[in-house]
């Protein structure tokens, strides 16, 4: 763990970085906006991470929920903003283009902060307990199973879609303001299955109301080492989500390099970890252009994906 002479050094030299704006950043709060509804796995992780910039930084950070269209309401209000620090934007990395908006048009991924593993998971009216089973009884009954998504082309929505082109099936998609209010509507079974993150979907997989199935993601999950991933049936099939912590259009370098080392001095921080740890993040840190290159593989793959299954982007 980070020793307390260590946190101080590392937040001083945080102090000292970028002078343009040093000494007037932050002067004020910080507006975290997070683009969903309290209780998915974006608020979750932004509340979390908030509250430790809050430390480093010396100044409040404010939770603002901004939920709607699959994360673009939010995103729209923070592309909106002065790009002078204040606004900031908590989003998964990887968005898609739609009616004609590019997220990337009104936002800057600055800097990605977590990673988590999208859960498929089922509740007790489907008796499938294993990914092969669940694809049988799929097939097996046509319109009778509910996929709840936090929103349309989110990356919950587009993990169906690839499940879906993959195997065979037909599952109904059933779009609601985030993962929080999915999570509602598969517990009341107004659907029946969902890809839920990790943090949203583990208290209520431990407490016996959901069944996991496997793990979106390409590799198994440290927290759930004995769940599956989907590729083990469906090879190639991966689809993670990630987190990013961005600024409207704009901001200058000096600010860019500030929030960069402010994101690493909070992931050096071994409570910290330990915390995102418990409720299903790892910390992935990535910046610069490795990070535009790979949002531009990953929104190519994906818009693959959503041509492929005939989904409309515009």
């Amino acid at each position: 763990m980070i020793q307390r002479r260590a946190l101080f050094a590392a937040t001083a030299g945080l102090a000292l970085a970028a002078p343009a704006i040093a000494e007037t950043w932050p002067s004020r709060p910080v507006r975290l906006v997070i683009p969903y509804p309290p209780g998915g796995g974006t608020d979750i992780a932004g509340r979390i991470l908030g509250n430790k910039f809050a430390q480093i930084l010396g100044q409040a950070v404010v939770i603002e929920n901004r939920g709607g269209a699959g994360g673009m309401i939010g995103t729209r209000a923070v592309g909106q903003a002065p790009p002078d620090g204040y606004t900031l934007l908590f989003n998964g990395t990887v968005s898609i283009l739609r009616d004609n908006f590019d997220p990337r048009s009104v936002v800057d991924h600055v800097v990605r902060v977590a990673a988590t593993h999208n859960i498929l998971v089922v509740n007790q009216t489907i008796p499938a307990r294993t990914v092969p089973e669940f694809i049988a009884y799929v097939k097996a009954n046509p319109g009778k199973v509910n996929h709840g998504t936090s929103g349309p082309l989110a990356s919950q929505h587009l993990a169906a879609v690839m499940f879906d082109l993959m195997a065979g099936t037909r599952i109904e998609n059933v779009h609601y303001r985030g993962t929080g209010p999915s999570v509602v509507g598969i517990l009341g079974n107004e659907v029946q299955m969902m890809f839920g993150s990790m943090s949203a979907v583990l208290p209520l997989i431990q407490d016996g109301k959901l069944r996991a199935l496997a793990t979106a993601s390409a590799q198994r999950s440290r927290m759930l080492p004995d769940l599956p991933t989907v590729g083990e049936f469906l090879p190639g099939y991966g689809a993670e989500l990630t987190y990013s912590l961005c600024t409207p259009i704009g901001a200058s370098a000096e600010l860019k390099r500030r929030l960069e080392q402010m994101v690493k001095v909070a992931l050096e921080d071994e409570a910290l970890v330990a915390e995102m740890g418990l409720r299903g993040f790892e910390p992935q840190y990535e910046i610069g252009d490795s990070l535009k290159r790979s949002i531009e593989l990953d929104m190519a793959r994906w818009v693959d994906v959503a041509n492929r299954a005939g989904l409309t982007l515009s």
